[in-house]
């Protein structure tokens, strides 16, 4: 924060003239100055130098940023004097003695930039009047704002704070995980009106949620309901508010980012990533000492970390919490962390090259593994057999046969997760008198299931692209990891190849290392 810089008077002592234009310019600091000045500190006021109004004012201001006001006598430990050995308050005064503490660094500016800032972004935030909630639909995503956003073909420079909703802005009366209607809610803590008040009119941040809500595609809530919920919240914070509410398991659900980009298209804005923030209750804590359950899900991290900014619990932004539980990214279990899928992409061996002679190539892996797409890339002039497309094991057996009859080589490109399921193929090989490799897609379950998420984000995205396949049950994925019996040269293979997972390069690779679950 600068301050507007007035010439040093001669002495601290003047006429009373002097005295009563000292004491206004201090009403005028006092009533634009942010909160944020006295954050945390410590305050001694002195009352022969300010007046009573003036004393009022100060202290609430104080109070409401987290600070403590001191009697005189206690000067010598406070953090600040205003008004010390009765000099009459005045802004350069207490620029002054700021600076000889040492308690807050104003930085060098141009000398056209040396006008006062006591009047901050808080002052553009307070002009944007809240209005009713005014909404619309993007897509999926259903989205709701109450102050009008000025129309301009030139992108806006701001800083966002972003939220989740449940049990980080509000939680339920009733204390029930869920709420039980749209009435079953209260703010989170006392502190989070004051708090968001402050990132607005201290800070200049814009205040938005983004809240997944498939309780409204599953017809747990009503629409109507929802809105009215959103628009009671809206109402008692008097703020202007974004709401983006994401009823859909798409690329818009958190803790992917498309509802961010739909934000930042349909206003237009050039978003300060650096200095926004995102706040969450799902950060992937443990249970702990005064905290019964562990987190849920670590979603709400994972979307801060998809967005790449800085990410604080509801603890942390409204209480100050200093707890590692609360604030050690450390302690957060992330689970399967998708950001290092190029980094340790091992190469693949020089055994996943097509032979020169007619042969079978059996894989075997798990659905959504990315069978198909090792076999596109590695084996593309083979004959792909794969039940999905012929629809049953017999048509299967037939056109293998008949590839392999005509000198051409196959790859049998189904799950094939036990002895059993690949001993045919081996006798098929073998009876035809051509080698038969297996190569095992041997990747951790995690993996697969993000693989399974990409799978269908990929569809959804790209509809009509042949290539792109819809996801796969959970059940099935769960099942063919409990039925697996990995291969072996024992059954009658020329070898075995485990292959880790393979990246393919792609235009869609900042998506696949995203956190999609």
């Amino acid at each position: 924060m600068s301050i507007r810089k007035r010439q040093p008077m001669a002495s601290p002592h003047g006429t009373a003239a002097r005295t009563e234009r000292k004491i206004s310019a201090m009403d005028k600091f006092i009533t634009r100055s942010p909160k944020a000045f006295f954050a945390k500190k410590t305050v001694a006021l002195d009352p022969k130098a300010l007046s009573k109004k003036q004393l009022g004012i100060f202290a609430a201001k104080i109070a409401e940023a987290g600070g403590v006001v001191v009697e005189m006598a206690q000067a010598a430990s406070a953090d600040l004097v205003v008004g010390a050995e009765g000099h009459p308050a005045s802004v350069t005064w207490l620029q002054d003695c700021l600076a000889q503490k040492k308690l807050l660094s104003l930085p060098r500016k141009r000398p056209s930039d040396d006008v006062a800032d006591v009047e901050p972004m808080a002052k553009k935030a307070k002009a944007a009047t809240t209005t009713a909630c005014t909404w619309a639909k993007a897509g999926s995503i259903l989205w709701c704002a109450n102050v009008a956003t000025p129309s301009t073909t030139t992108k806006r420079r701001v800083k966002i704070a972003a939220f989740d909703m449940d049990s980080t802005l509000i939680t339920t009366k009733s204390g029930k995980t869920f709420a039980v209607n749209d009435d079953d809610w209260k703010v989170w803590h006392e502190s989070v009106p004051t708090k968001l008040k402050s990132l607005v009119e201290d800070d200049g941040f814009q205040l938005v949620v983004f809240s997944n809500q498939s309780g409204l595609s599953k017809g747990k809530v009503t629409e109507k309901g929802l809105k009215g919920k959103i628009e009671a919240i809206a109402d008692m914070l008097a703020l202007p508010l974004w709401f983006f509410l994401l009823p859909e398991n798409d690329i818009n659900r958190k803790p992917r980012t498309g509802a961010w980009d739909v934000m930042v298209s349909e206003f237009n804005l050039d978003v300060d990533m650096t200095n926004s923030f995102y706040c969450g209750d799902a950060a992937g804590r443990p249970k702990a000492t005064g905290k019964a359950k562990k987190d849920f899900s670590a979603g709400d991290y994972k979307f801060a970390l998809n967005l790449g900014v800085p990410f604080w619990t509801p603890e942390q932004l409204f209480l100050n919490s200093k707890l590692s539980l609360h604030c050690d990214p450390k302690l957060r279990d992330l689970g399967f962390d998708p950001r290092s899928l190029f980094q340790d992409v091992q190469a693949v061996d020089a055994t996943c090259r097509p032979s020169d002679a007619t042969e079978m190539i059996v894989l075997v892996g798990s659905p959504a593994a990315g069978k198909s797409t090792f076999c596109r890339t590695y084996f593309g002039e083979y004959m792909r057999i794969n039940q999905d497309t012929l629809k049953t094991p017999a048509k299967c057996k037939q056109a293998a046969l008949e590839s392999l009859r005509d000198g051409k080589s196959v790859v049998i490109d189904n799950t094939n997760r036990d002895v059993k399921s690949r001993k045919s193929w081996i006798e098929m090989a073998t009876a035809e008198g051509v080698s038969v490799r297996c190569f095992y897609l041997d990747l951790p379950k995690p993996l697969v299931f993000h693989l399974n998420a990409f799978r269908a984000l990929m569809k959804q995205l790209h509809p009509d692209a042949a290539e792109h396949k819809s996801d796969v049950p959970d059940m099935v994925i769960h099942g063919f990891f409990k039925n697996l019996v990995p291969p072996s040269v024992d059954e009658g293979f020329a070898s075995v190849v485990h292959v880790p997972f393979c990246a393919v390069p792609s235009p869609e690779d900042k998506l696949l290392t995203s956190f999609l679950l």
